[in-house]
């Protein structure tokens, strides 16, 4: 059994396997740029909260972020570059038991910081989790027939987060960011820190846990949400009380 659990240990730390799983999420909906929507009309921008390090930024009073700096930044440069663009940040506590500050908020503070008008900034902080942030972000937003809302989260998670938003009927476009990989031009490479294979590894596993999970439950329009999907096609048990 030691041997075994030492091999699997060393397997998930130094080979390709966290890369395999992981690079078919980040690869699902496609990469965008700025350039890209150069000419296009945008009329929302939608972060998705899971960057801040809540307890941190409370008890320092200076906000703190644990991962996925990216949302943030390319969010700044959206509105930078769509100045008459909404900005909703979706995100509220995701703790037990205690009640910080919710992470749109202390986001909310950076992007200010960064020389964002407050005033065009939109705070959800409710929800604990994708699937609120789909149901309240729609309700905050009340989006109308035509308009542009760009969803940015990072890239592994964002087949998940297009298939709440499909299911709940809110229509965005999907803006992934931090990218963990390369693609597929890194497929097969190693790791070369322990650390590292069994951080990807570990994401990449919940995500894909996640996914099952929110489509047996109805939180999603499809098991593997993609750019081809269309709208709900399943009756979700979660719409008045979602969880």
């Amino acid at each position: 059994m030691i041997l075994t659990g030492a091999v699997a240990l060393l397997l998930i730390a130094f080979s390709p396997l966290g890369r395999q799983l992981i690079i078919p999420l980040e690869d699902r909906y496609g990469l965008q740029t700025i350039n890209q929507l150069q000419g296009q009309k945008i009329d929302g921008i939608i972060v998705l909260g899971g960057t801040v390090h809540m307890y941190v930024s409370d008890q320092r009073g200076v906000p703190s972020i644990v991962s996925g700096a990216e949302r943030i930044i390319e969010a700044v440069k959206l509105a930078n570059k769509f100045p008459k663009a909404r900005i909703l940040l979706a995100g509220g506590p995701n703790t037990i038991g205690t009640n910080p500050t919710p992470d749109a908020v202390v986001v909310k503070q950076l992007m200010v910081d960064m020389g964002v008008e407050a005033q065009r900034i939109e705070v959800e902080g409710r929800s604990k989790n994708t699937w609120q942030n789909a149901i309240f972000a729609k309700e905050m937003a009340k989006p109308k027939a035509g308009e542009n809302w760009l969803l940015i989260t990072s890239a592994y998670h964002m087949p998940r987060a297009m298939g709440c938003f499909a299911r709940a009927g809110f229509k965005t476009s999907a803006y992934p960011v931090d990218y963990q990989t390369g693609g597929e031009a890194s497929r097969y490479a190693p790791f070369y820190y322990a650390l590292d294979g069994v951080t990807i590894t570990d994401t990449a596993a919940k995500e894909w846990l996640g996914l099952l999970v929110y489509w047996a439950s109805g939180r999603t329009n499809a098991l593997f949400p993609s750019p081809n999907e269309k709208g709900p096609n399943k009756k979700s048990p979660n719409e008045k009380s979602p969880n």
